[in-house]
């Protein structure tokens, strides 16, 4: 199992399904292969505090998008440090189709976001990839982080690109293009 391969087909389904199928299936894909123990360790991480932080910074980057003329809104959070989140307010952006996330890294203003501690826990007691339990893990970390963000916004008017990614992913997920 290539972690990338996954996180392809992710990117994927982020256009075909809905968010609750797509936790359920890394929910899944977790449990068998992690162990329901860990699976439902994860799923049981209540995200309604972090959903409402990432509504108020959304809300903030939205008004910066308004008044700067954004082109897109890159979310952006670091695994190796409490899951800590900072938005990226952008002047220019590629679709995925270009194959080019380089304007992601070329931001007009940024607002903090919300950290994770719980989520930052597991991975570091597991790591990124290094055995299939890991890998399962940490698909299942991204995949709740993802469809959070993704489950705020569409309560919300975003009117420009939504794009998320852990630090130094590539490509980085469009969850609105």
């Amino acid at each position: 199992m290539d972690i990338f391969d996954y996180l392809d087909e992710i990117q994927i389904e982020l256009f075909q399904k809905s968010f609750k199928e797509i936790e359920a299936k890394y929910y899944g894909l977790c449990s068998t292969i992690a162990g329901d123990d860990v699976a439902t360790r994860i799923n049981n991480i209540n995200l309604d505090i972090l959903q409402t932080q990432l509504k108020s910074s959304l809300q903030e980057v939205l008004h910066i998008v308004n008044e700067q003329s954004g082109e897109a809104i890159y979310f952006e959070y670091d695994m190796e440090n409490d899951w800590e989140s900072t938005f990226f307010v952008c002047d220019e952006y590629n679709s995925l189709s270009d194959e080019d996330d380089d304007w992601a890294s070329d931001w007009i203003d940024e607002i903090q976001g919300p950290i994770n501690k719980e989520f930052a826990r597991i991975y570091q007691e597991n790591g990124f990839d290094a055995t299939e339990k890991v890998k399962a893990v940490t698909l299942f970390l991204v995949v709740r982080t993802v469809t959070a963000l993704g489950k705020v916004s569409q309560s919300m008017k975003v009117n420009v690109p939504l794009c998320i990614g852990f630090h130094d992913q590539d490509p980085i997920m469009r969850i609105k293009e």
